[in-house]
């Protein structure tokens, strides 16, 4: 087996292990902020709190962290991101009040970067004609993890409580941590130190290789429009006649099958980007998924959404093996950390933004406003695409890769 498949395969389950247990947390944190002790309307706010914290001080980090795996490596990061994290959620099984959660979240996200470490990783050994399938294949394990996660831990809260899940957690981050340890071997080669001075900072990476703007507006937009529908989506189907005993099950149905359009899509959309490029694929999927946010804001029965949500996430799963493939084409392999970690941060601002403007929309507006805006948002991203991203063929250094 070809040394960048053993580890695709190596890194996705470390990256399904870890995204299992952190979404193993989700569905108890409001009766977990209750335990400790915050009480009625409070843990409402506490949790959107304490959910957002970590995407904030990640979205401030992972450039950083990004430019560091330049100098240092790969596996380095990852073994840094997966121990620490390990111990902070561990930690959090301690916690006695909302502000010492609200701490260690923050720190979390300080210490988070597994993602970016290890698409710049497996970019760095996966054949250039292969990169979007590899890199497509690797974000599945996220996705996978996402979608089991909350249906176990809501069953293991029922079995064992609340605080021994922390506990479970850190050490899924623990054991993926010493999985990377012992089989990735990394032969890392650091770009020259004049070439990393000269594109030291996030800025300077993306004046140089403009492409990285481009990509990282467009996985902005694919998680903050993945997610205006969150904190809406139980009164949207309340407002379509779902049976108001189903209404928790259904809604994360609907949430489920978008997930798992995206695991089924990824790593198919990944190697068509390979042969035939990356942009018209980011342009197509912005366009489709444009118009499922346009249809669901016509729906008049649930079916309609669980449906409409599955022909999303195909759209929305093609995003992100494209873009990443487009990074990993276009920037050389030795500056790729940095580029990675800039992409990272977009995500992760579009983590905490989608939440924040699809609930202020549906105060101010109603449920139903929250499509119709959305899709115009990711129209108005198609119609930058397809001005101003373009797909730069590799050369010299870019190329020497290879």
């Amino acid at each position: 087996m070809a040394r960048w498949r053993r580890d695709l395969y190596i890194l996705w389950f470390c990256s399904f292990l870890i995204q299992v247990g952190f979404s193993l947390i989700m569905p108890f944190l409001p009766r977990y902020l209750a335990e400790i002790g915050v009480q009625g309307p409070a843990i409402s706010l506490w949790s959107g709190v304490i959910f957002a914290a970590n995407f904030v001080t990640m979205a401030i980090v992972s450039p950083l962290w990004g430019a560091v795996s330049d100098r240092v490596g790969r596996k380095p990061m990852m073994l840094r991101s997966t121990l620490v994290m390990g111990v902070i959620v561990a930690l959090m099984g301690f916690a006695q009040s909302p502000q010492q959660l609200l701490l260690l979240r923050l720190l979390q996200g300080v210490a988070a970067g597994f993602p970016a470490a290890a698409t710049a990783y497996l970019s760095g050994i996966a054949p250039r004609d292969q990169a979007g399938r590899a890199l497509g294949m690797l974000g599945t394990g996220n996705m996978a993890g996402s979608i089991l996660g909350p249906i176990v831990g809501g069953l293991l809260a029922q079995v064992i409580g609340y605080r021994p899940i922390f506990f479970l957690t850190g050490g899924s981050c623990l054991v993926a941590g010493l999985i990377v340890l012992f089989t990735i071997q990394e032969h890392f080669t650091p770009a020259p130190a004049g070439e990393r001075q000269e594109t030291g900072s996030a800025v300077a990476i993306v004046r140089r290789y403009p492409v990285v703007m481009g990509v990282a507006v467009v996985l902005f937009m694919n998680m903050f429009s993945v997610l205006t529908a969150e904190p809406i989506l139980s009164t949207y189907l309340e407002e379509l006649d779902a049976p108001a005993g189903w209404v928790s099950l259904l809604s994360g149905l609907v949430f489920s099958v978008t997930g798992l359009a995206q695991v089924i899509i990824s790593p198919a959309v990944g190697s068509l980007s390979d042969r035939v490029g990356s942009r018209p694929i980011i342009a197509a999927a912005l366009g489709g998924a444009a118009a499922m946010y346009l249809l669901q804001g016509m729906a008049s029965e649930v079916w309609h959404m669980i449906a409409l949500r599955f022909v999303l996430g195909l759209f929305t799963g093609g995003l992100m093996p494209a873009a990443n493939g487009l990074i990993a084409r276009s920037v050389p392999r030795e500056l790729q950390g940095r580029a990675f970690g800039v992409t990272q941060s977009a995500m992760f601002m579009g983590n905490t933004a989608g939440p924040l403007v699809g609930g202020a929309l549906a105060a101010a507006f109603g449920p139903r406003a929250v499509f119709p805006v959305t899709g115009a948002l990711l129209l108005a991203d198609l119609a930058w695409v397809l001005v101003g991203l373009r797909e730069p063929v590799p050369t010299g250094s870019e190329s020497a890769a290879d």
